[in-house]
């Protein structure tokens, strides 16, 4: 079925804000470049980019839908995505709907993450090591349900990219770092500064570890806009960034808004996710809940108790009775609550 922008709209937005997004949208003039970017000519005559920054969805639909709300509000036309768009919340169809029709109707530049590349490689190694079990059920869970469209899209996708739009300086955007979906950029360690030295551009856009940070060395900076779905801090708010040009570079704007956060915990419930990854699931909706990521902490918690008892440990055959002891000594409950501690 075919939708145009009105449709999109209509379909996925509130009735009383469809007069506030188009008359966002249409309160400046807006120029395609060649390039395929929209600069919108403000009413002083000064040309402008504006582009919103999603990274590591991992499904949460809910969230991503209240961020593209957000931007199309200020009239945001631009959108680089950063991977890991599907795995750890219920349904990724309805994320992946979402991006679909982001890339139709909107100028997207989008790279894969960590997340699709493990899917892509599951696909191709056999489909036979992953199982139920908070191990890698939730990764079981949502292979099962994408499509081959969903595959060949990921295989479609580059690791890194480079934009460099006529009006505004060029920039450099991956998931991870430009050589690794799976690497990890804090700002201020060694290796983020190491690739910063060998950019080409002052500017490098990167995801991965949810935290929302900006990071200058030298003369060059390094912007994480945090996690659109399983958001670390910021008491668990959807995270996202926007850009602007100006006439000395790119400004950021680091952003954290509310959504309704009961939406994806009640699919939780009735997905079947957390049949697939009982102990994971309750993870991802304690974060959600919170902002505090405990996965790591758990999962070597539980491959501990394993290894304690019976003497060997292998990802992801890790039985479920150490996952839930993990839990319940982290307090946290399989609905990803909060145990009271005793006073």
């Amino acid at each position: 079925m075919h939708f145009d922008l009105f449709s999109y709209i209509i379909i996925y937005f509130r009735t009383e804000d469809i007069f506030c997004i188009l008359t966002a949208y249409y309160k400046n003039i807006k120029i395609k470049e060649k390039d395929g970017t929209i600069v919108k000519k403000r009413f002083s005559g000064e040309e402008a980019v504006d582009i919103a920054i999603f990274s590591d969805v991992h499904s949460n639909h809910v969230a991503l839908q209240a961020c593209i709300d957000y931007c199309m509000k200020k009239g945001i036309t631009n959108y680089i995505l950063l991977g890991d768009y599907v795995s750890d919340c219920p349904n990724p169809q309805k994320t992946m709907e979402l991006i679909y029709v982001l890339k139709q109707y909107f100028n997207c530049y989008i790279v894969r993450g960590n997340r699709e590349d493990y899917l892509l490689d599951y696909r191709k190694k056999g489909e036979d090591t992953w199982s139920k079990g908070s191990g890698s059920g939730n990764l079981l869970y949502t292979y099962e349900r994408l499509t081959d469209k969903d595959f060949d899209f990921f295989e479609s996708l580059p690791v890194y990219g480079i934009f460099d739009p006529k009006k505004a300086p060029g920039f450099e955007y991956c998931h991870g770092s430009p050589t690794s979906t799976t690497e990890l950029l804090f700002g201020d360690k060694r290796n983020t500064k190491r690739i910063l030295n060998k950019q080409k551009t002052g500017l490098l856009l990167h995801g991965h570890t949810h935290v929302q940070e900006s990071f200058s060395y030298r003369d060059k900076k390094a912007i994480n806009p945090g996690s659109v779905g399983i958001p670390w801090n910021y008491d668990g708010m959807a995270q996202f960034a926007i850009i602007h040009s100006g006439r000395t570079g790119w400004e950021d704007e680091l952003i954290q808004i509310k959504y309704d956060k009961s939406q994806i915990l009640k699919e939780f419930e009735k997905s079947g996710l957390k049949e697939y990854a009982p102990a994971w699931a309750a993870l991802a909706m304690h974060t959600i809940r919170t902002g505090v990521d405990l996965s790591e902490a758990v999962l070597l918690k539980a491959m501990r108790l394993c290894e304690d008892e019976l003497g060997v440990v292998r990802w992801p055959a890790i039985p479920e009775k150490y996952w839930a002891q993990a839990l319940k000594e982290y307090y946290i409950d399989l609905s990803g609550k909060d145990i009271p501690r005793k006073e």
